[in-house]
Protein backbone atom coordinates (compact mmCIF):
# COMPACT_ATOMS: atom_id res chain seq x y z
CA UNK A 1 0.00 0.00 0.00
CA UNK A 2 1.26 3.43 -0.53
CA UNK A 3 1.43 5.46 2.71
CA UNK A 4 0.16 9.33 3.24
CA UNK A 5 1.94 12.20 4.36
CA UNK A 6 2.44 10.99 8.22
CA UNK A 7 2.78 7.53 7.27
CA UNK A 8 -0.60 6.14 7.39
CA UNK A 9 -2.15 4.13 5.01
CA UNK A 10 -4.85 4.19 2.87
CA UNK A 11 -6.46 1.52 4.20
CA UNK A 12 -6.06 2.55 7.83
CA UNK A 13 -7.77 5.88 6.63
CA UNK A 14 -10.64 3.55 4.58
CA UNK A 15 -10.71 1.28 7.68
CA UNK A 16 -11.47 4.82 9.99
CA UNK A 17 -13.66 6.19 7.48
CA UNK A 18 -15.55 2.80 7.77
CA UNK A 19 -16.03 2.44 11.49
CA UNK A 20 -17.01 6.36 11.85
CA UNK A 21 -19.89 5.28 9.31
CA UNK A 22 -20.82 2.57 11.27
CA UNK A 23 -21.00 4.41 14.64
CA UNK A 24 -22.96 6.91 13.27
CA UNK A 25 -25.38 4.88 11.78
CA UNK A 26 -25.38 3.46 15.14
CA UNK A 27 -26.24 6.74 17.00
CA UNK A 28 -28.69 7.47 14.05
CA UNK A 29 -30.52 4.21 14.91
CA UNK A 30 -30.92 5.02 18.74
CA UNK A 31 -31.89 8.37 17.98
CA UNK A 32 -34.59 7.07 15.44
CA UNK A 33 -35.95 4.64 18.23
CA UNK A 34 -36.09 6.96 20.98
CA UNK A 35 -38.05 9.69 18.63
CA UNK A 36 -40.59 7.53 17.40
CA UNK A 37 -40.79 6.11 21.09
CA UNK A 38 -41.18 9.28 23.12
CA UNK A 39 -42.43 11.44 20.43
CA UNK A 40 -45.76 13.23 21.17
CA UNK A 41 -47.29 11.23 18.66
CA UNK A 42 -44.90 8.09 19.86
CA UNK A 43 -46.25 5.11 21.16
CA UNK A 44 -44.52 5.83 24.52
CA UNK A 45 -44.81 9.38 24.86
CA UNK A 46 -49.03 10.33 25.10
CA UNK A 47 -48.80 7.32 27.77
CA UNK A 48 -46.17 8.87 29.29
CA UNK A 49 -47.59 12.40 28.91
CA UNK A 50 -51.17 10.93 30.51
CA UNK A 51 -49.04 9.39 33.22
CA UNK A 52 -47.22 12.27 34.41
CA UNK A 53 -50.67 14.63 34.27
CA UNK A 54 -52.51 12.18 36.34
CA UNK A 55 -50.16 10.80 39.15
CA UNK A 56 -46.69 12.94 39.23
CA UNK A 57 -45.65 10.63 41.59
CA UNK A 58 -46.51 7.37 40.24
CA UNK A 59 -44.77 8.71 37.03
CA UNK A 60 -41.71 9.04 39.00
CA UNK A 61 -41.62 5.80 40.41
CA UNK A 62 -42.58 4.47 37.38
CA UNK A 63 -39.32 6.37 35.62
CA UNK A 64 -37.07 5.21 39.46
CA UNK A 65 -38.10 1.98 38.64
CA UNK A 66 -37.79 1.80 34.75
CA UNK A 67 -33.94 2.59 35.43
CA UNK A 68 -32.90 0.05 38.06
CA UNK A 69 -34.28 -2.63 35.22
CA UNK A 70 -31.84 -1.24 32.74
CA UNK A 71 -29.35 -1.39 35.39
CA UNK A 72 -30.12 -4.64 36.67
CA UNK A 73 -30.52 -5.99 32.87
CA UNK A 74 -26.96 -4.38 32.09
CA UNK A 75 -25.12 -6.00 34.42
CA UNK A 76 -26.36 -9.27 34.22
CA UNK A 77 -25.70 -8.63 29.84
CA UNK A 78 -22.15 -8.15 31.03
CA UNK A 79 -21.92 -10.72 33.10
CA UNK A 80 -23.63 -13.25 29.95
CA UNK A 81 -20.85 -11.71 27.82
CA UNK A 82 -17.69 -12.73 29.93
CA UNK A 83 -19.37 -16.41 29.97
CA UNK A 84 -20.50 -17.05 26.54
CA UNK A 85 -18.34 -14.03 24.61
CA UNK A 86 -19.00 -10.69 23.31
CA UNK A 87 -21.81 -10.20 20.54
CA UNK A 88 -22.17 -7.36 17.85
CA UNK A 89 -25.82 -7.89 17.11
CA UNK A 90 -27.24 -4.87 18.98
CA UNK A 91 -24.86 -2.80 17.19
CA UNK A 92 -25.69 -3.60 13.86
CA UNK A 93 -29.28 -3.61 14.73
CA UNK A 94 -29.11 -0.14 15.65
CA UNK A 95 -27.11 0.54 12.10
CA UNK A 96 -29.73 -1.65 10.57
CA UNK A 97 -32.20 0.72 12.58
CA UNK A 98 -29.98 3.83 11.52
CA UNK A 99 -29.78 3.06 7.81
CA UNK A 100 -33.22 2.93 7.23
CA UNK A 101 -34.35 5.96 9.26
CA UNK A 102 -31.19 7.29 7.06
CA UNK A 103 -32.68 6.27 3.77
CA UNK A 104 -36.38 7.29 4.85
CA UNK A 105 -34.74 10.93 5.39
CA UNK A 106 -33.00 11.29 2.10
CA UNK A 107 -35.89 9.99 0.13
CA UNK A 108 -38.86 11.45 1.62
CA UNK A 109 -37.18 13.82 4.28
CA UNK A 110 -39.02 12.85 7.22
CA UNK A 111 -36.76 11.32 9.91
Amino acid sequence: MEKTIRGTSINDIVSFVYSLALVALGLLGMAGVLYHALAPKGSLGAWAGRLWTAHPIFASLVVVGLVAMALTARSQQVSYQRATGRSDLPLYVFVALGTFFAARWVTSGAF
